[in-house]
């Protein structure tokens, strides 16, 4: 892959690529002066990019740590990321960068496992934003594997969101047992990986590819690519259940997920 940066072409795009873009986004990594130490930029994944899909969605970047770095549940890195790099943000924006990261944001108090009670901000993502940046890291990390622009679509579904939809919130509860359940376990990647890991589950008979990428060892989010060239019926159980029929799915575990 030795052609030179002229004749590269974006990750996203056929655009011809004019920077390298950080799949996920670099400032998801702690900086050392934040924790005192350099070891979680190591190796960080780059692609090629044209302008559109890289510096001028920055503040895409910016919403998107906003978003993972406090969610509970998260390792102490991303809580300290939380506390420091988010913080300043907030400090600097004030209202107006919550409200870009969430709809009707309320303080409320949960208390851990050990009893200690702490602060945390609740609200209504904006999904859609979130989904648009899933989509950038899921095709980065694609051409980064395969070296090639993935064509067709991304169906994502965040493991660390509530969906009002109780369809969506079932199917989100299927996904994460199918990557329980997977026999062929996947390799985990990644050279940061309290920062970020993410597992690739080889194609399948129809073409398909799964991907779960994994936050601050808490947040995950379940990515299928479905390519153009993908064999029919592609995902049948998703077409089902989007068409209102219903549909039970079985694991051998004795676990059932029953659709409509």
């Amino acid at each position: 892959m030795g052609s030179s940066k002229k004749n590269q072409t974006c990750y996203m795009c056929s655009n011809p690529a004019t920077s390298k873009e950080h799949v996920p986004p670099a400032c998801l990594f702690p900086e050392e002066k934040d924790i005192k130490t350099s070891i979680f930029r190591n190796n960080l994944i780059t692609v090629p990019s044209c302008d559109l899909h890289n510096s001028k969605k920055s503040k895409d970047d910016e919403f998107l740590m906003g978003c993972l770095a406090g969610i509970v549940g998260n390792n102490v890195i991303g809580f300290f990321h939380n506390m420091t790099k988010v913080r300043r943000a907030l400090e600097r924006k004030g209202n107006d960068y919550i409200h870009t990261l969430m709809k009707d944001p309320q303080t409320k108090t949960m208390q851990n496992e050990k009893g200690h009670v702490f602060p945390v901000l609740v609200g209504r993502p904006d999904l859609e934003r979130l989904r648009s940046c899933f989509e950038h890291i899921s095709c980065g990390l694609f051409f980064h594997k395969f070296r090639k622009i993935f064509t067709g679509t991304c169906h994502i579904i965040m493991d660390f969101i509530t969906y009002e939809n109780p369809e969506a919130e079932k199917y989100k509860l299927l996904c994460r047992k199918r990557f329980e359940m997977e026999p062929n376990k996947p390799k985990t990647e990644g050279s940061n990986p309290e920062i970020f890991s993410y597992e690739f589950i080889e194609p399948d008979e129809f073409g398909l590819i799964a991907m779960r990428l994994t936050f601050y060892e808490g947040a995950n989010v379940f990515i299928a690519f479905q390519g153009e060239d993908s064999k029919e019926p592609k995902n049948l159980i998703t077409e089902l259940i989007s068409s209102g029929v219903k549909t039970i799915v079985n694991f051998k575990d004795g676990s059932e997920f029953e659709f409509n």
